[in-house]
């Protein structure tokens, strides 16, 4: 059980980490955004290489998440997954700790979410941009 809670305890510090690079991934997609509307390729090339060492450090954060799962025993790793599902596990917290494995991951998720759309409305800028400079 103790071993759970430490578990448990790591999990929350890497989830917090994912947060503050998927932050930081935010803040790189607004950069982007910027550096395309100044058509600035230069700066481009910088800002998404920064963007993929931000996605590489998730990656690696997200692999230390599963790492820690497969040391919980059965029952509890599920509970854990049940927390970090989408739709969530609102109120099956049986601690703070699970509390703020959820509320991170929920937050964690709508940011995502908020990254996704901007990247979306980027492609479509560019694809715009793209068809009205091609010659019909």
């Amino acid at each position: 059980m103790q071993n759970d809670v430490y578990i448990k305890e790591q999990i929350l510090s890497l989830l917090k980490e994912k947060h503050k690079q998927i932050d930081n991934l935010m803040t790189l997609t607004k950069e982007m955004e910027k550096v395309i509307d100044r058509n600035d390729l230069g700066s481009l090339s910088a800002v998404l290489s920064m963007r993929q060492d931000s996605m590489d450090r998730v990656d690696k954060l997200n692999e230390g998440v599963r790492d820690n799962l497969e040391k919980t025993e059965s029952g509890e790793r599920e509970r854990i997954i049940a927390l970090l599902e989408p739709n969530g596990a609102l109120g099956a917290q049986s601690d703070q700790t699970e509390t703020g494995i959820f509320e991170t991951n929920r937050m964690t998720l709508s940011l995502l979410k908020r990254i996704i759309d901007l990247d979306e409305a980027i492609n479509k800028k560019i694809r715009q941009s793209t068809e009205q400079e091609e010659p019909e």
